[in-house]
C-alpha cells in the first residue's frame, strides 16, 4: 500500500482530514486535474488549509506539481495511485446493499486478509456509509467471505463489467443515502485493509520447517502457539505428513488434518472460515500458511471456540478429563 496515512501527519497535532482524503485527492487529480486548491477542497469537503497541507506533502515527494490551471499528478503521481490497488466507482447492484447509493472499491490482491467482511463493514459505518458487503474473487468466482457455497455470478456481472477482477481481489460496497458518504465508507474499509501489515508467513520467512517435518518436530511450536492464544486449540501439520491438535495444554492427536487445513495446503493462502466437518464443524478457524518457494510446506490453524457450541463440549470434556468417572 503505497498512500502512508503517518507521512501526510508526522508527529505534529491531529489533522483535521484523514487517509480517505489523501486517496481522493489522488482520484481526482488522476482524473480531473489540473484543479486549484479551492476547487478541491470543496470536492474533498475539508478546509483550504488541510488541503493544502496534503498538496504541499505530495508536491514534496514528488507526485504533485503546480501550474498556472492548478495542480496536476505528476507521473510519480500517477504510479503511486496506480500502486496503492484501490479503485473506486458507482454502482447498481440488487441485493447486496441497503442504501439508495452504492459505492464499488476494488481491493487488489486483498482477499486473504478478509475475514468474515464484518470489519469492513464496521469501518464503513464509522467513516459515515449506512453499511458495507465485502466479496473475494477465488478460482474465478466472486465470493462471500467464509462461505464456501459459490453464489449465483449473474449477481456480480454490475462487478465484472466495471472491473477486471482477479484471483486474490477482494471488493467492498459501501452504501449510503448519498454517494459521497458510500464512496468514503468503502474506500476507508480498503484503506484500512490494505494498510495492516504483510504477513510474515511468506517466502523466506522461516527455515525452521519444511514439507517433511514430522508430527514429533511439530509439537513443540504447536504447544507454543497454543499458550500464546490462550489455549484455544490448535492445529498444525506438514505438507507431506500429518500433524498434531493440541487442547488444554496438551498434544491430545499426532496423527491430525481437518478440511481447513488441507484447503490452505492446496491454495497456499490463509484461509478463515467456518469448519464444514471433522471435530471442529459448526466452528470459526483460521489456518495460515508457512511458504517456500511459493509453495505451502506446512500450515497451522487456530480454532475459536468462543463461538458455536464447541465451547460447551470443550469444557465438559475437560471437566471430564479432571474429575474421571
Amino acid at each position: 500500500m503505497a498512500l502512508r496515512f503517518q507521512s501526510y501527519t508526522g508527529g505534529g497535532p491531529t489533522p483535521k482530514f484523514s487517509l480517505f482524503h489523501v486517496w481522493k485527492t489522488y482520484d481526482v487529480l488522476n482524473s480531473q486535474g489540473p484543479i486549484g486548491r479551492k476547487g478541491l477542497s470543496q470536492i474533498l469537503d475539508i478546509g483550504e488549509g488541510s488541503t493544502r497541507t496534503i498538496l504541499d506533502k505530495m508536491i514534496r515527494e514528488g507526485s504533485v506539481e503546480n501550474t498556472k490551471k492548478g495542480a496536476v499528478l505528476t507521473e510519480r503521481g500517477r504510479k503511486m495511485f496506480r500502486s496503492s490497488g484501490i479503485f473506486a466507482a458507482p454502482i447498481n447492484i440488487d441485493g447486496l446493499t441497503i442504501g439508495p447509493k452504492n459505492c464499488a472499491a476494488l481491493v487488489k490482491g486483498m482477499a486473504d486478509r478478509i475475514a468474515t467482511g464484518y470489519e469492513q463493514r464496521d469501518e464503513a459505518v464509522r467513516s459515515g456509509a449506512m453499511g458495507a458487503t465485502t466479496l473475494i474473487v477465488r478460482d474465478g468466482n466472486v465470493l462471500f467471505p467464509d462461505d464456501s457455497n459459490i453464489p449465483d455470478q449473474a449477481t456480480f456481472q454490475p462487478l465484472r463489467s466495471l472491473f477486471t477482477l482477479e484471483d486474490g481481489d477482494a471488493i467492498i460496497l459501501g452504501t449510503a443515502h448519498s454517494y459521497e458518504a458510500a464512496e468514503k465508507g468503502a474506500v476507508t474499509a480498503a484503506l484500512a485493509l490494505s494498510d495492516t501489515t504483510q504477513p510474515c508467513w511468506r517466502d523466506g520467512a522461516t527455515s525452521l520447517i519444511s514439507a517433511d517435518t514430522g508430527a514429533e518436530d511439530l509439537k513443540c511450536l504447536a504447544l507454543a502457539v497454543h499458550e500464546l492464544v490462550g489455549r484455544m486449540p490448535v492445529t498444525m501439520r506438514s505438507r507431506n505428513n500429518y500433524g498434531v491438535r493440541c487442547e488444554d495444554g496438551e498434544i491430545i492427536d499426532d496423527k491430525y488434518t481437518g478440511p481447513v487445513l488441507e484447503e490452505a495446503l492446496k491454495r497456499n493462502a490463509v484461509v478463515r472460515r467456518t469448519a464444514p466437518s471433522g471435530v471442529y464443524r459448526g466452528v470459526p478457524v483460521v489456518v495460515v500458511p508457512i511458504i517456500r518457494k511459493k509453495e505451502a510446506v506446512a500450515v497451522f490453524g487456530v480454532v475459536d471456540i468462543t463461538k458455536g457450541g464447541m465451547f460447551e463440549l470443550i469444557s465438559k470434556s475437560r471437566k471430564e478429563r479432571a474429575f474421571p468417572r
